[in-house]
């Protein structure tokens, strides 16, 4: 028996989630440069990468990407100066750090689904000292690196637990408005 289907008209959720995480990167991303310019620092990239990067439409994915950005983050830059303080400025042991900074990241479950953040992380870190011949050059990189990766998935979180608290009173004031039975 052949049966017509009409089509059902689908809501646009696709749009309007896409314009909400529009608005939340925008605000976010606007008070990480407000943030980083307030604290003396002319450069808010990695604050507002951060806060694209961890940017999700749901609070839980948002908390999950700060995590293994933050954690991913700090084990890149432990790594990358470590290995750079310990076996110099040569360009095997970046490789030698980045391999180690994968192990380090895969092993935990927490950090697993941003574990190419840690190897990138070695290279931002170390590269400044394998080309200026210094143990030393890429620590300045890594504490800001770190600082504001941390501040703009911070910010991230906020604006998204903001977002969350929005919502759930709009859910509860159409509940409280429809007419009992």
């Amino acid at each position: 028996m052949n049966t017509v289907s009409s089509p059902v008209p689908v809501a646009p959720a696709a749009p309007i989630a896409g314009l909400e995480l529009a608005v939340r990167i925008l605000i976010g991303a606007g008070l990480v440069w407000l943030l980083v310019k307030s604290l003396g620092h002319r450069d808010p990239l990695w604050a507002m990468i951060s806060v694209v990067i961890v940017s999700d439409a749901e609070l839980d994915a948002t908390v999950k990407a700060f995590r293994g950005r933050a954690v991913n983050t700090i084990i890149g830059c432990a790594v990358g100066l470590g290995f750079l303080y310990v076996l110099g400025p040569a360009s095997w042991s970046i490789l030698l750090a980045m391999s180690a900074a994968v192990l380090i990241s895969t092993s935990s479950r927490y950090t697993v689904n941003a574990w190419r953040i840690a190897p990138v992380t070695v290279v931002l870190v170390m590269m400044p000292g394998i080309l200026q011949g210094s143990r030393v050059a890429g620590t300045p990189i890594a504490i800001t690196r770190t600082v504001e990766v941390l501040l703009g998935s911070a910010v991230a979180v906020i604006v998204s637990w903001l977002f969350f608290v929005a919502a759930r009173a709009r859910r509860r004031n159409v509940v409280q408005e429809r007419p009992s039975s």
